[in-house]
């Protein structure tokens, strides 16, 4: 499997999901001393993508990665290579949406990241819109 891991939906319908994990990954190029936190990150990571909202399929692919990194940072299990980053795109997608998520939360509220899931599951993404009637 060329990726760490990935989740999908079932043949039987879209809500059963299917979470898929290279076991080569964890062997060959994790530490010993770390894999057991490695496979808990990346489950964590996963078993989001199970339970968010994607807006009906028009939420940007970075922000769905993001938030399930964002989970990931706050449950303690981010892998240590993962560095705040001041540069580049906010959507570039896992770590990078993950901490810009974290900045979010911390100076909107807690419980910011819960509400943009909310409203991903209720109406499609509008950037301009989302952005400025989720806080």
């Amino acid at each position: 499997m060329p990726r760490v891991a990935y989740t999908t939906g079932t043949e039987l319908d879209p809500d059963h999901k299917e979470i898929h994990f290279s076991l080569d990954y964890i062997h060959s190029s994790i530490p010993e001393s770390r894999k057991h936190h490695e496979i808990m990150g990346v489950l964590t990571h996963e078993m989001v993508h199970c339970y968010q909202y994607n807006a009906f399929g028009t939420c940007p692919g970075g922000l769905i990665e993001g938030i399930a990194d964002w989970v990931r940072l706050n449950a303690q299990l981010s892998p240590p290579h993962w560095k705040k980053e001041a540069s580049g795109k906010w959507d570039a997608g896992y770590q990078h949406t993950g901490y810009f998520l974290e900045y979010l939360e911390k100076r909107f509220g807690t419980g910011l990241i819960r509400r943009m899931n909310e409203k991903l599951r209720i109406e499609r993404y509008e950037e301009k819109k989302f952005w400025t009637e989720v806080r």
